[in-house]
């Protein structure tokens, strides 16, 4: 389990990783943008097809290491007036809320990406992308958010357990 743990953790770690290399390459993009239209007066208007299709990566493939950190959002008002066993259940609850909704995602987005993918769609812009390229990131951020919110479960539910077996 140790193990498992440890390859879906480096799984994330790499996706986050990925997703920061992106946001490296988006900066340096639209300095050298800004730099080439006011310098040389030659603007370059694939970079904001890039800078938009990148967002889309950044913010899923950063998501499975995000909610494995639980560095998301949460609205604790609620949670802070409970025992601690009973804010473990209720964050236990939204563990599986959010795993069938990330179950759901990944089937309908896997389904829609590969339809792109077999059908050979294309975006109607500068570059002329190949729409799966766009989905990509969906359904692999749904697959690793779902087996991401089973661990957070399981950890919420069953603490020692989790702690015997290594890191959550």
């Amino acid at each position: 389990m140790r193990t498992l743990n440890k390859i879906l953790d480096g799984c994330n770690l790499v996706l986050a990783g990925i997703a920061g290399i992106i946001v490296f390459y988006l900066l340096i993009s639209v300095c050298f943008a800004t730099l080439s239209r006011y310098l040389v007066n030659q603007p370059h208007a694939y970079l904001i097809d890039y800078a938009a299709y990148s967002l889309i990566y950044i913010a899923f493939l950063g998501s499975p290491w995000l909610y494995g950190k639980r560095g998301h959002i949460t609205v604790d008002l609620f949670l802070e007036k409970v025992s601690a066993r009973k804010k473990q259940i209720w964050i236990g609850l939204t563990d599986i809320a959010i795993l069938i909704i990330a179950v759901v995602l990944f089937y309908i987005s896997f389904k829609v990406t590969r339809n792109s993918f077999v059908n050979g769609v294309r975006v109607s812009d500068f570059l002329n992308t190949p729409k799966w390229l766009l989905l990509v990131p969906i359904p692999v951020s749904m697959f690793f958010i779902a087996i991401q919110a089973i661990r957070n479960a399981a950890a919420s539910f069953f603490p020692k357990k989790v702690e015997e077996g290594g890191e959550q």
